[in-house]
């Protein structure tokens, strides 16, 4: 990820070098060309090698100059660790699965919010986790009936969206396909899909945690997307 960063800096910085030798260029050559007019059929071969030579080291002093200041710039770009990365990546994925496994939970929905709210210290009574997601994947699963359709992850992708300091934010997408018991049990359900962001603290704590499960419009748009696209191996 760090090296993403460099290299998108490097080519906006590359940018920045070449317009500005470009301009110290155009401004020499101007400078140059006045000299020449101004001086008429007076100016010899000596006086525009000078000048020449002048152009050329003012263009290499400008060109050392710029390239200093943009390795500088790269020196003091802040580091993204990628194993941090990696492991709150982990830490994500084990959080969704935690959450969607309860449509094959047979707890009553009060019963499980209980059981997040005391597993997950970031979570409280007011969590729209608790409050919103968890009642309506349940009832939408059928675990309001007991045990409903059980779900495997499918497709996960999860990406940095922020760097605040030591707090890092990230943002998911999931992609769960039901798990069918037997010829008629679950034979309507569909692929689900789940929408999450979450941040982290430097030792890995999760300071908050926000999930939604896809509309059925928007879990339409998403099934088409995934469709036209080979299925990778799920990923953190």
């Amino acid at each position: 990820m760090n090296e993403e960063i460099k290299d998108k800096l490097r080519q906006h910085a590359g940018k920045i070098l070449l317009g500005g030798t470009g301009s110290l260029l155009a401004l020499s050559v101007f400078t140059l060309a006045s000299s020449l007019l101004n001086d008429g059929p007076a100016a010899t071969d000596t006086q525009a090698d000078a000048l020449v030579q002048k152009l050329e080291g003012n263009l290499g002093d400008a060109q050392t100059k710029l390239t200093t200041q943009h390795a500088a710039l790269l020196v003091q770009l802040p580091g993204m660790g990628i194993e941090r990365v990696n492991r709150d990546r982990a830490t994500g994925r084990s959080l969704l699965l935690s959450l969607t496994g309860s449509s094959a939970s047979t707890r009553a929905v009060k019963e499980q919010q209980v059981l997040l709210d005391a597993r997950y210290g970031f979570l409280d009574h007011k969590s729209r986790v608790l409050t919103e997601f968890v009642p309506e994947w349940m009832t939408a699963t059928g675990a309001t009936k007991g045990a409903g359709t059980t779900y495997t992850l499918a497709d996960l992708d999860i990406a940095v969206s922020r760097v605040q300091g030591l707090s890092y934010s990230y943002t998911g997408v999931a992609r769960l396909d039901p798990v069918r018991v037997g010829p008629d049990q679950n034979s309507a359900a569909k692929s689900e899909f789940a929408v999450f962001t979450y941040s982290t603290s430097q030792d890995g704590t999760v300071t908050s945690l926000d999930v939604y499960r896809a509309s059925s419009k928007s879990r339409n748009t998403l099934a088409a997307a995934s469709e036209e696209q080979p299925s990778p191996k799920p990923t953190g």
